[in-house]
């Protein structure tokens, strides 16, 4: 993606805290005529060493089909976003903006097909997000569980580069920064509040080149 210096991040702890708050990604890859084509997905960060991420689609959406066989995909992540008005600059010589955190993963995507395998996995996503489901889910009849797990296909994604842009203001005079970081964290809008946080997270640190795993 374009990375204006000010907004590169290589700070990979930005990235976890990006992908923890907003988990639904958009994986693309090409369908079978070689188009674009997008899935949204819940991702989870699988622990270890190696940037792993891990997630399903349904079994009827042929483009796990068409990534396995291509086997490179990119996973985009868009973290909150803002409108900035120019209200906030001491110059009216200004234009408006959008501040925003966009994470883009790149890597190689296998398929997680097997009853137990697919099991394990789904337990590890309800563990993320609902870890009080797991007994409900564990008490559901096995004949209605292996119906539900032959509907869908999982896979991970071994993440081999990644890029992380942050445009939260740091090209603007710290007065205008603090004027934009308060309007927004006032705002009734959650995007906007959620904005401010990151503007705070990041003030104060030096901008540097994107990263690559693995």
């Amino acid at each position: 993606m374009y990375q204006p210096a000010h907004f590169k991040s290589s700070d990979l702890e930005h990235a976890l805290r990006l992908v923890a708050q907003h988990p639904l990604a958009l994986l693309l890859g090409p369908d079978a005529g070689g188009e674009g084509f997008g899935t949204h997905a819940p991702l989870v960060v699988l622990p270890g060493d190696e940037l792993v991420l891990e997630g399903h689609m349904a079994r009827a959406n042929p483009h796990w089909g068409w990534l396995s066989a291509q086997q490179r995909v990119m996973v985009v992540f868009s973290g909150p976003s803002a409108y900035v008005s120019p209200s906030h600059y001491e110059s009216v010589q200004n234009v408006p903006t959008w501040n925003y955190a966009a994470f883009h993963a790149y890597g190689d995507i296998e398929l997680v097909d097997g009853p137990a395998d697919k099991d394990a996995l789904l337990k590890r996503l309800i563990g993320r997000f609902e870890p009080g489901y797991a007994e409900q889910w564990r008490g559901l009849p096995e004949d209605y569980q292996r119906k539900l797990l032959g509907a869908i296909v999982g896979f991970r994604i071994r993440v081999r580069r990644w890029e992380l842009k942050l445009k939260m203001s740091q090209n603007r005079a710290a007065a205008e920064r603090q004027n934009i970081r308060e309007a927004l964290a006032a705002s009734q809008r959650a995007e906007d509040r959620a904005t401010a946080e990151w503007m705070t997270l990041l003030e104060g640190e030096p901008s540097a080149p994107s990263s690559h795993v693995g």
